[in-house]
């Protein structure tokens, strides 16, 4: 029956402060604005490189010498690698996500932070846990709703980001089954970072600092990690592996099956110990109220 009503709660929580309906539209803001973006510089280029012919022309008879410093210029860039680069859908594709995900995991955690923490911090749970409420029925519709939320819109963002993406860019487009599995990374990504964030935040009482922790921190670590060579079989290591999937097209996913498995099986793993880290900090943190205070002598 707590269980019941605690899932009500959590949920009632989420949708009526639109927390739920925020998520959904900044997510989707995010993941489409890379690919209109890339798309339009494209388009400005491709504008540009045509007409450049009848600009050289009108520059060699009115300016005479400018002529050769400007072609100068112009030959230091190379407009074919920017054009045949803004036409590659899985390479715009591939950086859309790289680029977005962070961004996201921060979104995230600042409208969760409520839930991470918050009522600890203003001492809204000190009367229902009093009253008999369990530590394990507070945590489970926590550690339940917003990381597969999380999840679920993550994934469908990022299916419809692979979508615009092949029909806005000409080239490379990407197969279905490469963006489902970046589309699945991606979601397992966010999904790990909020439920770390949740437990540290339930641990400490201190929502807001814990985000700009773990912001700060999986940035600093997926560095240290990349640095001493660890680039596989770590959650830190999603980016990267999205990137191989979506801008190689010769990724087999026969040869890397199962660093993607173990990834994934790690990230869940993680996730299950933050739940039973965040129960057992509140278990040792409870006061006993009802306990008698037996006498010292």
């Amino acid at each position: 029956m707590q269980l019941k009503h605690c899932f009500k709660k959590e949920l009632s929580q989420f949708m009526r402060t639109f927390r739920f309906y925020a998520l959904i539209i900044i997510f989707f803001a995010m993941f489409m604005s890379y690919p209109a973006l890339f798309g339009f510089a494209g388009s400005v280029l491709n504008k540009d490189f045509t007409e450049s012919p009848s600009t050289e022309q009108a520059a060699s008879v009115s300016l005479g010498t400018v002529e050769t410093s400007s072609n100068d210029i112009m030959s230091e860039i190379d407009m074919d690698a920017m054009i045949e680069m803004y036409s590659d859908a899985g390479l715009m594709f591939g950086t859309t996500v790289v680029m977005t995900l962070p961004s996201c995991v921060l979104v995230a955690m600042l409208l969760f932070m409520s839930a991470a923490g918050g009522e600890q911090k203003k001492r809204a749970m000190i009367v229902p846990l009093s009253s008999g409420l369990k530590f394990k029925n507070y945590l489970i519709p926590k550690f339940t709703i917003y990381p597969l939320f999380s999840f679920i819109v993550t994934f469908l963002c990022t299916t419809f980001a692979g979508v615009a993406c092949n029909i806005i860019f000409p080239n490379n487009h990407v197969k279905i089954e490469n963006m489902l599995v970046a589309a699945l990374l991606a979601g397992i990504y966010v999904t790990f970072i909020i439920t770390v964030h949740l437990s540290l935040g339930l641990c400490t009482s201190r929502p807001g600092i814990m985000a700009a922790a773990i912001y700060v921190g999986s940035s600093i670590v997926q560095s240290l990690l990349q640095g001493f060579g660890i680039t596989e079989y770590h959650p830190f290591a999603i980016s990267s592996l999205i990137s191989d999937i979506l801008m190689m097209p010769e990724y087999s996913f026969a040869d890397n099956m199962m660093n993607i498995i173990v990834t994934i099986v790690i990230s869940i793993v993680v996730c299950i110990v933050m739940f039973f880290l965040a129960l057992g900090v509140l278990n040792a943190k409870k006061i006993n109220n009802r306990e008698e205070i037996k006498p010292e002598f």
